[in-house]
């Protein structure tokens, strides 16, 4: 390693064009650089450079010595690079879980830039709202759409995802007019089940701050996938709150209207209950913390 060190001493002077210059350059003492390269004629049993007052010359060997130095300490210099990437490499497997509608819009196209840049990771999504067992996780994250109570899990608040009360026109057709929250009540709501039953949907006036609790009286139809209370409003079944993400598309065909636009409908007392969940020890782990952090980065 003294050769080594020794090199880039000599390769520096020579590129500084004085001992004083290649000191600063390495921030390592004039007498550290003149002893190295010391060191390397000695070697070499052979005088690199022709030490002028107030310059430096190289002999011939000490010419060849340069040009074959300097691509050795760039080459060695790229080698630390390399083995600091792979030094930090992540690898393994990541499992989440999330409903399928988030997962679909907001998580999946968020994968492919981390395994991008981290071929050997592997990630796994899994689309349902799983319990949250601290002693039988099965997944690393888990995307949940109520408030976490659990202090063994750590939940970030990720951003509030916009709703949308809708239903078919042929519905609409057929049914009292809808202008004010209160009418819903005269309407069939289908209602989505979540973890922690909610039997209220919440409208926020826009511009103001009245809210109206609309309550989500029994019904036919019911279900905890946002995707099959689509199918059910689709085939004219009723009103339901969904996802604008997943609806705009129906919307823009007119397979769907949007109704009563000059709300904000949440299915939750809390606007921002969205979180992303994992166990505490998950943020001491690498792998967790890349994929936690890419997330957080994007839709927190």
């Amino acid at each position: 390693m003294h050769s080594l060190e020794a090199l880039r001493c000599f390769v520096a002077t020579v590129k500084q064009g004085s001992f004083s210059a290649a000191s600063k350059e390495l921030n390592i003492s004039v007498s550290s650089i003149s002893r190295y390269v010391k060191l390397l004629e000695d070697e070499f049993k052979s005088p690199l450079l022709i030490r002028h007052t107030r310059t430096l010359a190289l002999t011939e060997t000490g010419l060849m010595v340069f040009e074959k130095g300097s691509s050795i300490c760039e080459q060695i210099n790229q080698l630390s690079e390399d083995v600091a990437v792979q030094q930090q490499q992540i690898q393994g497997n990541i499992r989440i879980c999330a409903p399928l509608w988030y997962g679909a819009h907001y998580i999946a196209p968020l994968l492919p830039e981390l395994t991008k840049k981290w071929p050997e990771l592997t990630i796994y999504l899994n689309h349902g709202e799983e319990d949250l067992d601290p002693y039988g996780a099965d997944y690393d994250l888990y995307i949940h759409m109520e408030e976490n109570k659990d202090a063994s899990f750590v939940a970030r608040r990720l951003k509030s995802v916009d709703y949308c009360l809708c239903a078919s026109p042929t519905y609409i057709g057929s049914h009292p007019v809808i202008k004010v929250s209160n009418d819903l009540n005269q309407h069939s709501l289908i209602k989505q089940v979540f973890t922690q039953p909610s039997n209220y949907w919440y409208l926020h006036e826009k511009h103001s701050d009245n809210l109206n609790t609309i309550k989500l009286a029994s019904n036919h139809i019911s279900s905890n996938s946002s995707l099959a209370l689509l199918q059910v409003v689709l085939s004219h079944g009723g009103i339901a709150l969904l996802p604008r993400k997943m609806v705009e598309v129906f919307i823009n065909n007119q397979q769907l209207v949007e109704l009563l636009p000059q709300y904000t409908a949440t299915p939750f007392q809390d606007k921002s209950s969205i979180s992303l969940i994992y166990l505490k020890n998950k943020s001491h782990n690498r792998k967790s913390k890349i994929v936690i952090d890419h997330i957080v980065k994007h839709l927190a």
